[in-house]
């Protein structure tokens, strides 16, 4: 395991652990490569988890709506169609939660029970507190003593119901409210509703497969002259139990290094995504970077804590005999 240290002190090491802990899930660009690799779902559905709020799943991984909603471009996604989920008539949140409330105190320590009512002095309540026969049947009313003979003409059996533990109300339909995470309680007939797009992978997305194309020619040129096991895209938990997307996974032995990959397109963020894992995994991270990027990210990037590799237009064959020594060196602890 690596003690990393990094330029720009104890602020940025504080906003790397910060990251690693509220980071739900990963990257938008690795989910984009995972997507192509296991190929694209035909839908990708909002769902409403409960007390939580809506979600999408991609790739494997669920992703809050809001992440989603304001990259979805980047994942090569487009809107097929809308659904809605019921929201909070105050805030406007999905996370909503089910409260069955007595209408009389309006606590929530509810019995159901089969209800039955007297109809001549209008007692009504649970079918066990009826007087029955040495046969079990309803004899006579609690109430006022009265006999019971005939179903529907001295007293009814109207289904289910309910009784409050607490006040001792008994009632056949009870209060629902809806309360959000902000605790804003919402009444049926005043609920909103939300709309969240139901995406379908564009055709865009075959924009990923260059990288995906050079992390497969990686993988084969390792295996062969290292003789190393290499997995491309494996998703590994780090010791804050979030689950990270490799780009290469190299293993000999008990000897571990990674290979992430920074395109053209890439920016500070994904750098410092690149941090976040290399912080939470504890391993070493060697990152091949594109040429004209490399003095920018190398801000982030401390060479002296990770082995960076710059490429010119993803030209394996010009950095090969680098990448073969940098894995080398860190597998094998010794040069080529």
């Amino acid at each position: 395991m690596y003690t990393l240290v990094f330029s720009g002190g104890l602020s940025l090491m504080k906003s790397v652990e910060g990251a690693v802990a509220t980071q739900a899930s990963p990257s938008v660009k690795d989910l984009v490569l995972l997507l192509f690799k296991e190929g694209p779902e035909q839908e990708i559905t909002p769902v409403l988890v409960p007390g939580l709020g809506v979600y999408y799943t991609l790739a494997g991984f669920q992703i809050q709506a809001d992440s989603l909603l304001t990259r979805y471009r980047e994942a090569f996604l487009e809107v097929k169609r809308y659904v809605s989920f019921p929201s909070c008539s105050v805030c406007g949140s999905t996370s909503l939660r089910l409260e069955v409330l007595c209408p009389s105190c309006r606590q929530s320590d509810l019995l159901r029970i089969d209800l039955v009512v007297h109809y001549d002095c209008g007692f009504m309540g649970g079918v066990e507190d009826f007087i029955r026969d040495s046969q079990g049947l309803l004899e006579k009313c609690p109430k006022c003593g009265k006999p019971l003979k005939r179903v529907g003409i001295d007293y009814g059996r109207p289904g289910l119901g309910y009784k409050c533990r607490l006040c001792g109300a008994i009632f056949q339909y009870p209060l629902t409210l809806l309360r959000c995470d902000k605790d804003h309680p919402t009444t049926l007939d005043k609920i909103g509703v939300e709309r969240y797009p139901v995406f379908t992978v564009s055709k865009d997305l075959q924009k990923a497969r260059p990288i995906l194309d050079l992390l497969e020619k990686i993988q084969a040129e390792l295996e062969r002259r290292l003789n190393v096991e290499v997995e491309v895209l494996r998703v590994i938990k780090g010791r804050s139990r979030m689950p990270h997307i490799i780009h290469a996974l190299i293993r000999s032995g008990d000897k571990v290094v990674a290979i992430e990959i920074l395109d053209e397109r890439s920016d500070i963020s994904d750098a410092m995504s690149v941090v976040s894992k290399a912080v939470d995994l504890g391993i070493h991270f060697i990152v091949i970077l594109d040429e004209e990027k490399a003095l920018e990210l190398r801000k982030v990037l401390n060479p002296d804590y990770f082995t960076l590799i710059p490429m010119r237009e993803r030209r394996l064959e010009d950095i090969s005999d680098l990448l073969l020594e940098s894995v080398y060196s860190f597998v094998f602890g010794k040069s080529i």
